[in-house]
């Protein structure tokens, strides 16, 4: 994939926002903390990216082409702030109506549009957004664009300028569609680029938005579906996608420790795992924070889609790709030989967890640091013991 990683020693040049790269396939990944290893992750592609340089911190598979769902509404967003009036007042036609009928699937979001309203950009914008209406991406696509397939066309054309050239765009919403899909690496560009914006990164970091009952439209209450939002700290901004079962899809941006980071995970069915996991290593902060305590104090809006997150523990692990076991709480892997051992003498309740990367001395030794002691192996010999 033309990967390379470079020691955090390195510098990267700040990268403008609106500069395509030369070439968009070649990356070099500097990663911020090199204390704890790169999380693995779950979905099937993830990205971690600086917002203020543009340098990538992590990347995993990252120009698969996978279906982006719900980000897309990023680029619609990003092109009705671009090309249209905020204020501008856009009524629901007949033949918009017509239109949105026949571009929003039965189970789609909706921001609730009537036929005969009329709403001002701003407030489609955040029936875009929050409640993630598949009927307002249409109707701005229409008013934007003036016709639906040249808004489509726009978001196609802008996609090239900003060097996203492993997305494609057949709808404004995020509708599955063969031949409309993202990168992880593409919209980490386009989130960089859409949270750089003071309106969106605004809209994006609403939670509750309230559009008052006038003669032209109803009332509407808006709750914002990024629930990682809710939850974790310093998230500011973004946008989910989800399509009803297993695949997962996130843009969110973190502001934390005077850093500014975006991140991407891509098909997964554990979202607050993979950009919890993503975000505590690249701020290298891993004091606990689960959305599981924060929705007992205060609900997360759609938590009983996620059973509530009881599945969130302290000590649950993933698999890494060397036959050991990462432990989300404190960030570290633990591999075989040493994991033998631990897992043999009583694990976590003998040893604690990790608290340190393996550490290789001359001798064939490595050993490695836990809450309540020390394990020590020597590679020849296959002995470990208990320091």
């Amino acid at each position: 994939m033309g990967l390379s990683v470079q020691p955090n020693t390195a510098t990267a040049a700040a990268t403008p926002l609106n500069q395509a790269p030369t070439n968009p396939h070649q990356l070099v990944i500097i990663p911020n903390d090199t204390d704890h290893p790169p999380p693995p992750v779950l979905a099937t592609a993830a990205y971690l990216m600086d917002m203020d340089t543009g340098a990538t911190l992590y990347a995993y598979n990252p120009f698969m082409h996978l279906p982006m769902l719900s980000t897309t509404k990023l680029m619609t967003a990003l092109l009705a702030v671009e090309h249209g009036n905020l204020n501008q007042q856009v009524t629901i036609t007949s033949a918009l109506d017509r239109d949105i009928q026949q571009h929003i699937s039965p189970d789609s979001s909706l921001f609730g549009l009537k036929k005969g309203e009329t709403y001002t950009l701003r407030d489609l914008l955040y029936g875009l957004l929050l409640p993630s209406g598949n009927d307002a991406a249409v109707a701005i696509a229409d008013a934007v664009g003036g016709s639906y397939q040249h808004f489509v066309d726009m978001m196609n054309q802008r996609a090239r300028e900003l060097g996203m050239y492993d997305t494609h765009y057949m709808n404004p919403s995020g509708l599955l569609a063969t031949g409309h899909y993202s990168s992880a690496h593409d919209l980490a560009v386009l989130g960089r680029y859409t949270m750089s914006n003071p309106i969106l990164h605004q809209i994006a970091n609403t939670r509750i938005y309230h559009i008052p009952k006038t003669a032209q439209h109803a009332e509407h209450y808006l709750v914002n579906g990024n629930q990682f939002l809710w939850w974790y700290p310093g998230a500011d901004g973004g946008k989910p996608g989800w399509d009803g079962n297993t695949d997962f899809v996130q843009v969110v941006s973190c502001t934390r420790n005077n850093r500014h980071l975006i991140g991407v995970t891509m098909n997964t069915k554990d979202w607050w795992t993979d950009m919890r996991d993503l975000m505590n290593w690249g701020f290298d902060d891993f004091q606990w924070t689960s959305p599981y305590d924060v929705d007992l104090q205060h609900p997360i809006p759609y938590d009983y889609d996620w059973g509530y997150f009881v599945r969130d523990k302290k000590t649950n692990t993933l698999p890494t790709a060397n036959h050991g076991r990462y432990y989300i709480y404190t960030g570290y892997s633990v591999s075989p030989p040493i994991l033998n051992f631990f897992d043999k003498n009583g694990g976590l309740d003998k040893f604690g967890f990790p608290i340190g990367m393996p550490n290789y001395s001359q001798g064939n030794l490595v050993s490695q640091r836990f809450q309540k002691a020390t394990i020590q192996c020597d590679l020849a010999g296959k002995q470990c013991k208990r320091l």
